[in-house]
C-alpha cells in the first residue's frame, strides 16, 4: 500500500515538474529582454532558481503589457487609415491619432528598455560580465561558448 502511494506521489511530482519546465520554456519563447539568453546559459553563469523565476516573471509581465499596447496601436492605426480614405480628411483628428500612436509606440519602447534594465539587475555584475563574454564569443561566429582549447596535436612521426 505504501509503495503505491509513493509511486503515485512520484508520478504527480514528475507531471508537475514537466509542466513547470514546459511552461517556463513557453514563457521565454518570445523574449523581450535578455532573460531568454541568460536562461539558455544559466549553467555557465550560475543562474539560481530564484533568479530564473524573477527573470521569467519580468519577461511575462512585459510581454503582456506589450501585447496590450500593440492592440491599441493597431486600432489607432486602423482608425487613421480609415480617416485618410475619407474625401474630407479631418486633419485635427488625424493629428490626434498620430500623437496617440507615437505616444503608444514610445510606451512600447520604454517597456522594452525597462524590461532589459530590470532583467539585468537580477544578475550580479559577475554573472552579467560572464554573459557578455559568452555573447561576444558567440557573435564571433561560434554557436557555443568556447570550452577549454584542446591541446595541440602531437607532431607526426616520421
Amino acid at each position: 500500500m505504501k509503495r503505491k502511494i509513493v509511486i503515485g506521489l512520484l508520478a504527480i511530482l514528475v507531471v508537475v515538474l514537466t509542466t513547470t519546465n514546459s511552461n517556463a520554456q513557453e514563457r521565454i519563447k518570445r523574449s523581450i529582454g535578455p532573460a531568454n539568453f541568460y536562461i539558455s546559459i544559466k549553467d555557465q553563469i550560475k543562474v539560481t532558481k530564484e533568479q530564473e523565476e524573477k527573470l521569467l516573471n519580468i519577461e511575462q509581465g512585459a510581454q503582456k503589457k506589450l501585447e496590450e499596447i500593440s492592440t491599441v496601436v493597431t486600432k489607432a492605426q486602423q482608425s487613421l487609415s480609415a480617416l485618410t480614405r475619407e474625401e474630407d480628411v479631418d486633419l485635427i483628428k488625424a493629428k490626434e491619432l498620430l500623437k496617440n500612436i507615437a505616444t503608444l509606440e514610445a510606451d512600447m519602447k520604454f517597456t522594452i528598455l525597462e524590461t532589459i534594465t530590470l532583467e539585468n539587475k537580477i544578475l550580479s555584475k559577475d554573472q552579467r560580465d560572464k554573459a557578455n563574454n559568452i555573447a561576444k564569443e558567440m557573435s564571433k561566429g561560434q554557436q557555443r561558448p568556447p570550452a577549454q582549447t584542446p591541446p595541440p596535436a602531437p607532431p607526426a612521426k616520421k
